[in-house]
């Protein structure tokens, strides 16, 4: 935890939650039991009477009772539970006989559990009709969390089929008050007796981080909380987060000190412990988020806007490989390098791991590495070094091997042999990882001045030329040789391919402007080359054509295939050629989806185009290359899908370096809106592992991180209780 700079919570929480040690990184999980098997025989009772429907299932008819309705008591309950303190709800099956006005009392013939979100709580193992909250009872366990959870109580019938009735269980989690133990100077004795005074809308605060209507997924390690101070007499802070679920409030100063905030900044940060426990009891639901401001006396309370803030059901999963740019070690003779570095969203780590890094094991020093693609597998990545007009190939084709030893470098990017002769821009794995298609467009290329198709003198020194060097071609090469052994040849020059995960399509930047190189191409419109079943590949097809004023590049496809993202930028005055609008982080750039079909109906992820309060109402953020996130997770009855993009929105309160510096930002997106024709996105945060003094970008995805030293497991979450067995009628 950042103590010198913003107040967190760790030391209070775990003093509310004992056996979840200061920065623990232990994950959570949940589980969904789905249908019940059939249960083995068990304890004999008498029969249940059959019914013949209302509101259960797989009863029969027959019998000497009928029972007409079954319902569980209480229904759809709302119960309030203390942190580090349980809570017991106690049920009941009543059921109706069919031309009778009487219930009876069939609890004794049923068995209770809890299907679903079981971390909440549960009954227990014999299935008998008091539920009881969870509290963690080990070091590794996971926290306490409120939460709504599925109650199920099953029966036999005669026949042994199983009657089944279900209800709904909210426990509602309120943490004691949370003061910062950091508070400089410390808080008074009982802080939240002073939110007692009249609202004076003087000294009301503005939340500005995170952004109204975002969705935030349960295992982002931490989150800033970031709000301006209102009245200069404002001492003292209450941050809340409420929801069905929970209820935590925290009370602390202003905060944010320090270079890198902006004046009159005042910000609160939840670590990792802290923020579990406020993700997890809220996963699947959204929070209302508010500040509220007085001074040590409580004269008047300052209350700021509520902001929505969701939380995803299931966690984030998978590895994140993204460019970080380098100033240059002497400025005289260089532009500048970058680095890829990676984050493991599925381990413990906090912080992102260096991986592709100038002058170390066997890159040169001051040598740009980037425009780098991996394997969905996470087994292999291919980049490219020097940037525009060079493109010298790198490959790792095992990366389970000791970083820097013999052979760990495939192709190295050198200015002979292999690496020179199979030049990439911008690549793309299919989805085993045994192909790779790329593109070169390059060659002779020199900005938007000339477009000479013989000219080699900008290639390195003494550099070997590719064989072909043609650019209206995709070049197919082996996963695991980088070696090029195919071509799929077009109309046009392509860019920024994205082979799809079903392997059916493969999606490209159409560049119209061929005198404009592959990083900074003009005139361009989305394309799909689709496979033809036996090998080979159909005609391309236009899915957004060029022009309009506008140019759309960099294609992204979703989990499944059934749709794509890219960016698109409005050119100023419609003029194509305008520096503002060559895919290099164009101002006006934004976010859009379409179908991979030809001539499809475009729409704009409008919600994820939002500028947030510290933006001050701009619309240019220059949100640029989407790369999607291959989970599809599940939310509610519908899922969700995951992208980044390179932005230069503000990081909050936070200062940037410099205005044209890009950090990664996340976005989820419901995709059956998107289907439907519908904006389903979500406004977005900003990924809090990055360096935020640097610039990022190409955050590209992969399944999981594969090392020569991978992450021990973390330790396993309590198992799920079994479902009980259904009493064998006599």
């Amino acid at each position: 935890m950042r103590a010198h700079f913003v107040f967190g919570t760790s030391l209070a929480l775990a003093a509310v939650v004992p056996f979840v040690a200061c920065g623990s990184t232990e994950p959570e999980s949940t589980f969904d039991a789905g249908t019940p098997p059939t249960p083995p025989t068990g304890p004999t009772t008498p029969p249940l009477p059959v019914t013949d429907g209302g509101g259960s299932e797989g009863g029969v008819a027959g019998g000497e009772l009928v029972v007409s309705s079954l319902r569980i008591d209480p229904p759809d309950a709302v119960r309030p539970v203390v942190a580090g303190q349980k809570v017991t709800q106690a049920y009941r099956v009543l059921g109706k006989i069919k031309d009778r006005d009487e219930e009876l009392d069939l609890t004794s013939r049923f068995v209770f559990y809890v299907p679903d979100n079981y971390l909440v709580g549960g009954f227990p193992l014999d299935g008998s009709a008091t539920f009881t909250s969870r509290l963690p009872t080990a070091p590794t366990d996971p926290p306490q969390r409120g939460g709504k959870v599925t109650v199920r109580a099953q029966a036999r019938n005669t026949d042994d089929s199983l009657v089944t009735v279900t209800t709904s269980l909210t426990l509602k989690l309120t943490v004691p008050p949370i003061t910062s133990p950091n508070a400089t100077p410390a808080l008074p004795a009982t802080p939240g007796a002073l939110f007692g005074g009249a609202v004076d809308a003087a000294r009301a605060p503005t939340l500005a981080y995170p952004n109204n209507g975002t969705m935030l997924p349960p295992n982002l390690r931490r989150l800033e909380v970031h709000w301006q101070p209102g009245s200069a007499t404002n001492t003292l802070y209450e941050v809340s987060f409420k929801s069905p679920s929970a209820e935590i409030t925290y009370y602390s100063r202003c905060g944010a000190l320090g270079a890198t905030w902006k004046p009159d900044s005042c910000a609160f940060e939840l670590d990792e412990t802290g923020y579990r426990y406020l993700s997890d009891s809220n996963r699947g639901e959204t929070a209302k988020l508010r500040i509220r401001a007085t001074d040590d006396t409580g004269t008047g309370v300052g209350e700021s806007a509520t902001f929505d803030v969701s939380f995803a059901e299931a966690n984030v999963e998978g590895g994140l490989y993204y460019w970080k740019v380098i100033p240059p070690t002497n400025p005289e003779l260089s532009n500048g390098s970058g680095e890829v570095l990676r984050f493991d969203f599925g381990g413990t780590a906090s912080a992102p791991e260096p991986f592709l890094v100038p002058g170390q094991n066997g890159l040169a020093q001051d040598q740009c590495v980037g425009c780098h693609a991996l394997s969905r597998d996470g087994k292999k990545l291919v980049a490219s070094v020097g940037g525009r007009w060079d493109g010298r190939q790198v490959l790792i084709n095992d990366l389970s091997r000791p970083v820097g030893s013999s052979g760990w470098l495939t192709q190295g990017g050198g200015t002979t042999g292999a690496p020179a002769q199979n030049r990439i821009q911008f690549a793309s794995f299919n989805p085993d990882g045994t192909r790779i298609v790329a593109v070169y467009g390059d060659r002779g290329n020199v900005g938007r001045d000339a477009f000479r198709p013989t000219e080699d003198a900008l290639l390195p020194v003494g550099s070997v030329v590719p064989t072909d060097l043609g650019f209206r071609k995709l070049f197919l090469m082996d996963g695991s040789t980088g070696i090029r052994n195919g071509t799929i040849d077009l109309p046009y020059k392509p860019d920024h391919p994205d082979w799809s995960p079903d392997g059916k399509s493969i999606a490209v930047t159409r560049v119209n402007d061929e005198a404009t190189t592959s990083q900074e191409p003009a005139n361009t419109g989305i394309e799909v080359i689709k496979s033809d079943g036996a090998g080979g590949w159909l005609p391309s097809e236009t899915v957004v054509a060029p022009g309009g004023g506008a140019n759309r590049f960099a294609p992204s496809f979703v989990p499944d295939s059934t749709f794509l993202l890219y960016t698109e930028a409005t050119c100023p005055g419609g003029d194509l050629q305008s520096i503002e609008c060559d895919a290099n982080a164009d101002p006006t750039a934004k976010t859009w989806a379409t179908k991979p079909d030809r001539n499809a109906t475009p729409i704009l992820l409008a919600k994820a185009a939002q500028a947030g309060v510290a933006d001050n109402g701009a619309t240019s953020l220059a949100d640029t290359l989407p790369k999607t996130s291959p989970f599809q997770t599940k939310q509610g009855s519908g899922k969700l899908f995951w992208y980044t993009v390179a932005s230069r929105r503000e990081p909050g309160l936070r200062k940037r370096t410099g205005a044209g510096q890009q950090l990664l930002w996340m976005f989820a997106i419901d995709p059956a809106k998107v289907l439907a024709g519908q904006d389903g996105s979500f406004t977005g945060f900003y990924l809090p592992f990055q360096d935020l003094q640097t610039s990022n970008h190409i955050g590209q995805w992969t399944q999981k991180i594969v090392s020569d030293q991978p992450p021990p497991p973390p330790p396993s979450p309590p198992p799920p209780p079994p479902p009980p067995v259904p009493p064998v009628p006599r």
